[in-house]
């Protein structure tokens, strides 16, 4: 099953770890808006969840992750000076799954 290229581009976004309000403030609609891609998107792959939904676009390489990647990247190297002013970032369960998933693009 396919989805729309609104939808890919939404679950591409969550799984850089995006929550619905941050998908629809980068992609100037409203909440609700993006809120029922993402429940159509479930439909149509059949998730259970939003992370199963990101797991099987993943699997289905219905999304790309090269983004993700990246910021996963920088977000957890220890030699850049701004993460060694800060906390270990909490990531999220979405990105978990990117970084399980992310040698299908390798």
């Amino acid at each position: 099953m396919h989805l729309t290229p609104k939808q890919c581009e939404i679950v591409e976004l969550l799984a850089q770890g995006h929550t619905a309000d941050q998908c629809a403030e980068t992609l100037h609609r409203s909440v609700a808006t993006v809120q029922r891609h993402i429940l159509l998107a479930k439909d149509r792959l059949h998730a259970r969840n939003t992370t199963h939904l990101v797991a099987l676009a993943i699997v289905q390489k219905l999304i790309h992750l090269m983004i993700a990647i990246c910021i996963l990247a920088s977000a957890t190297n220890p030699d850049m000076s701004a993460a060694r002013h800060r906390p270990t970032p909490r990531i999220s369960a979405s990105r978990v799954v990117a970084r399980r998933f992310e040698g299908l693009y390798a």
